[in-house]
């Protein structure tokens, strides 16, 4: 922890909890044979919570977007998030030993680079509590309501209709999904990835179903038979740890209003779409 390093710190003078500083001094001193470190920090006076002028909103903003319907200027980063923390000055005593273990409470490395938002939280150069918090609130301020963090999805209720959940939208995932674009279908570092759609909730769905789908064609291309002359002899065949299970479950948690509801619904919607166009398809094979 140098001079001039960004970094969060845990205050009550903040609705979110914490607030963004700078390390403008520091010394080893010994304090009972016990050599620590006291830090001198300050409130960081660079703006480094967005401004509506800025490129970010291009970047973060969902591409399924005709008109700009983001929201008003007077609660985005720049305008507002930490207005009402006063200029400050705090020396801390902190313990060698917790620094290089990472384990200070209240103290959060930030990134230089905070304005910038990640699709996937596990793209953070440093995965803590503040930074998750900022990367979210830019990307809701963007009205980009999804992040992933791997397979799990972040989901903040926007509290307004979302131009999100149309047909076009859900034909656009579909189809990524028949591309071979899908999770399991696409390892790290593949180009592929970078083509994938933005996190939305018919991604996790079409993810789960193309799963679904793997599995029981690896069932069938294992061959009935060779599963009948196992149960014949007794023998309990073990799914391999590459091969991809036939169930699939999505876990739709939150707290009360959060939206639970309503993300099961564009999940069932998204299932529906997919079996009537399944249907569809294997009546028109028979004709």
């Amino acid at each position: 922890m140098e001079k001039g390093q960004p970094v969060w710190l845990r205050s009550k003078a903040s609705q979110w909890g914490w607030v963004p500083a700078v390390v403008h001094d520091r010394e080893e001193v010994t304090i009972k044979g016990i050599t620590v470190l006291k830090v001198t920090l300050r409130d960081d006076p660079r703006s480094v919570h967005g401004s509506p002028n800025t490129s970010s909103k291009v970047e973060t903003m969902s591409p399924f977007y005709d008109v700009d319907i983001h929201r008003t200027s007077e609660i985005r980063g720049g305008d507002g998030y930490y207005t009402a923390v006063e200029p400050f000055e705090i020396t801390l005593t902190i313990d060698l030993e917790s620094i290089e273990r990472d384990e200070l409470d209240d103290i959060k490395i930030r990134d230089n680079e905070s304005n910038t938002s990640v699709e996937d939280l596990i793209g953070l150069t440093h995965l803590h509590e503040p930074a998750i918090l900022h990367s979210l609130r830019l990307r809701y301020d963007e009205d980009v309501i999804y992040t992933s963090t791997g397979p799990i999805l972040i989901a903040i209720n926007p509290f307004k209709a979302m131009p999100l959940y149309t047909n076009e939208v859900m034909e656009k995932y579909r189809l990524q999904g028949e591309l071979g674009l899908s999770v399991g279908n696409v390892k790290k570092g593949d180009s592929s990835s970078e083509k994938r759609l933005p996190p939305h909730a018919y991604l996790t769905a079409d993810d789960a179903y193309r799963a679904m789908m793997r599995g029981i064609e690896n069932s069938f291309s294992t061959g009935a038979s060779a599963n009948r002359k196992s149960h014949r002899r007794g023998e309990v065949k073990s799914q391999d740890d590459n091969e991809t299970p036939t169930n699939q479950s999505i876990l739709v948690s939150g707290e009360s209003g959060a939206g639970k509801t309503v993300t099961t619904k564009i999940v069932l919607n998204y299932f529906a779409m997919l079996s009537k166009l399944a249907s569809a398809n294997n009546n028109t094979g028979e004709s």
